[in-house]
């Protein structure tokens, strides 16, 4: 399976839009309110330049009130996932909790990380979980799901001497692990207790259980 880049026009215009949205994560916003309670700082925030769809660019308007998760590598940002931010069951709603643009396809998720000189990296499933690692010190990247997880994605992380993949605690997170693991022997699944994932363990019993939890 090849990768097809996106333009350097494309790569333009969500880099604008990301830069829009990130100033639209006032304090005040429901988003930030959203960061606040899932433990994750406004230095992440910045860090990862997370956004706010307050006031949506042309064609962004499906995307209000969301909160905006930018895709970057080191050409720039490539991809822009949009999570809904309202407090009910997105399906009874007719749509899934997180939205990709038209055409986009899985990438992985922080994968920055992956240009860090370092011996041992972490996979979890999501951005929240993925950027909560990040915040307790654990150089990790994410990907959405085992039906995103793409033979590619085993090549770059073929050098690493151990995997470690921080499975949530549930048939799903399983999955996604069995998926990596299976065509990775280098890897070792570490699952979160049952019902939880890495950011429901982190609030619950912070940063340092975590750690140690993932063996960081």
């Amino acid at each position: 399976m090849t990768f097809s880049p996106p333009s350097r026009q494309r790569i333009d215009s969500l880099g604008q839009a990301a830069t829009a949205y990130h100033k639209q994560l006032t304090e005040d916003s429901p988003a930030a309110a959203y960061l606040k309670k899932r433990g994750l700082s406004p230095d992440s925030a910045r860090s990862f330049q997370l956004g706010y769809v307050a006031n949506p660019l042309s064609g962004h308007e499906r995307y209000a009130g969301m909160l905006a998760i930018p895709y970057a590598n080191r050409q720039g940002v490539i991809a822009i996932r949009y999570g809904c931010l309202e407090g009910h069951q997105c399906k009874d709603h007719g749509h899934g909790k997180y939205t990709r643009e038209p055409g986009d396809d899985a990438k992985i998720y922080n994968i920055l990380t992956l240009t860090r000189n370092a011996p041992r990296i972490a996979i979890c499933e999501g951005e929240i979980d993925t950027i909560t690692a990040w915040q307790c010190g654990i150089p990790a990247i994410g990907v959405a799901g085992a039906q995103n997880w793409k033979n590619l994605f085993n090549r770059l992380i073929h050098g690493y001497r151990e995997v470690v993949i921080l499975a949530d605690g549930d048939e799903a997170g399983l999955k996604l692990a069995d998926t990596i693991s299976e065509k990775n022997e280098h890897a070792t699944i570490v699952q979160m207790p049952s019902k939880f994932d890495v950011n429901s363990y982190y609030l619950e019993q912070g940063p340092a259980a975590l750690l140690e939890k993932a063996r960081f």
